[in-house]
């Protein structure tokens, strides 16, 4: 049995761990074209306007007529709010995730992802939907341009449906 001064310790020990572990995951985190793709596309489907808006080229979200990510967030909106849901039931989530990169240049290169999305109102349904054989898989199969831009690659050339807005 753990007397309470070692009990502190080991909650110290750990604590100094995980503290140490999420430090060292977020530096050694290196930008890629594989990663920034994955990244995107796993925004996309969840929804997640910052981070779409992060991981796209200058010449996409510098648009001063049109705000790409807000009006593809909006329109996902009208569809869900017509089938009578809030937008959140529109998210998906990844899984099964596969890559394969083709560099054209130094600062240009295609990344084609294949994987399965899934209805992602919240973590627990995902779970629950897996577990139970709920929800159904939708294939993807998509690939991205991405453009290196001020040492960080970029999504560019208009991916999924945003070409449609």
């Amino acid at each position: 049995m753990l007397s309470g001064k070692n009990l502190m310790i080991v909650g110290f020990v750990v604590g100094v761990f995980v503290i140490l572990q999420g430090i060292l995951i977020s530096i050694g985190k290196v930008d890629s074209p594989v990663e920034a793709a994955v990244d995107f596309t796993k925004a996309y489907f969840m929804l997640d306007g910052p981070s779409m808006s992060e991981h796209l080229c200058s010449e996409m979200v510098e648009d001063e007529e049109l705000n790409i990510v807000d009006a593809y967030l909006n329109s996902v909106a009208d569809r869900a709010s017509m089938m009578g849901f809030s937008k959140n039931y529109m998210r998906n989530q990844l899984s099964h995730i596969s890559t394969k990169m083709q560099i054209t240049d130094e600062n240009k290169a295609e990344v084609r992802i294949t994987g399965e999305r899934l209805r992602s109102i919240n973590p627990i349904f995902a779970f629950i939907g897996r577990l139970f054989f709920l929800i159904e898989s939708h294939e993807v199969d998509v690939t991205l341009s991405l453009v290196r831009e001020d040492g960080r690659w970029k999504v560019c050339g208009r991916p999924f449906s945003l070409s449609e807005i």
